[in-house]
């Protein structure tokens, strides 16, 4: 009756990070942090899958953590770009990851990195504080049908090991995105959304108002707005 379980323990002894790491998709570790550092939807999936391929799940949570712990800075020069998660990729302690990472993006084709005239990556710019106010980097997710469509603001993107939290926005057809943009957290193993707060910015990017949800996560359903960015952060 139990032959399953013994089975399957020579298999978890010698895992290293989470088991559902190596009976899932590896892509969705890496995903956010892929968005985060300016990689679009597309790139960020193939990017993702390619190098999951060849990184251990370990590894793979490792890079996620170092890069978490980049911020941006103030300046429009410190948007974070994939040439930064490079960078990051190459502190990784076990030998091969950056390799890994780069040919992964060679295999998608984005060599040579976006830019002109640089052979080695410049140095991760690493903000001491946030700036009075943040800069947002909005990236369109797609939309639901001819209905609503909606847009993630990556520099705010923060992950653990199966919850993801973002500030969206959402657009209604033929109407200019809304000033108005909310907190989610999006939990990728149960499938379910929680919205946390509401925010209204200038166009300065000073926050006007802001409003606090009580927690109520909800499914996501098929077919809508909340499925897109359910399936952008974890798949």
């Amino acid at each position: 009756m139990r032959l399953w379980f013994l089975l399957l323990l020579p298999f978890a002894a010698g895992c290293a990070g989470n088991v559902a790491d190596y009976v899932g998709p590896r892509a969705g570790i890496v995903t956010p942090q892929l968005i985060r550092f300016g990689f679009d939807l597309a790139e960020a999936r193939c990017v993702g899958e390619a190098v999951g391929d060849t990184v251990r799940p370990v590894d793979l949570r490792r890079l996620v953590r170092a890069a978490a712990a980049v911020r941006q800075g103030s300046a429009p020069s410190d948007r974070l770009t994939p040439n930064d998660l490079l960078a990051v990729a190459r502190t990784v302690p076990r030998a091969g990851v950056g390799e890994a990472f780069e040919q992964a993006t060679r295999t998608c084709g984005m060599a040579p990195w976006r830019m002109t005239g640089l052979a080695e990556p410049p140095p991760v710019a690493v903000a001491v504080a946030p700036p009075p106010a943040p800069r947002t980097v909005w990236l369109n997710l797609g939309s639901a049908g001819p209905g609503q469509s909606i847009a993630i603001d990556a520099a705010t993107i923060e992950q653990s090991d199966t919850t993801r939290i973002a500030w969206f926005r959402l657009t209604d057809p033929g109407t200019p995105p809304s000033d108005s943009s909310f907190l989610l957290a999006i939990d990728c193993r149960a499938r379910t959304i929680n919205a946390k707060a509401r925010q209204r910015r200038d166009s300065a990017g000073t926050v006007l108002e802001r409003i606090d949800y009580p927690d109520n996560p909800l499914r996501v359903e098929n077919g809508t707005v909340m499925e897109i960015a359910w399936l952008a952060m974890c798949s």
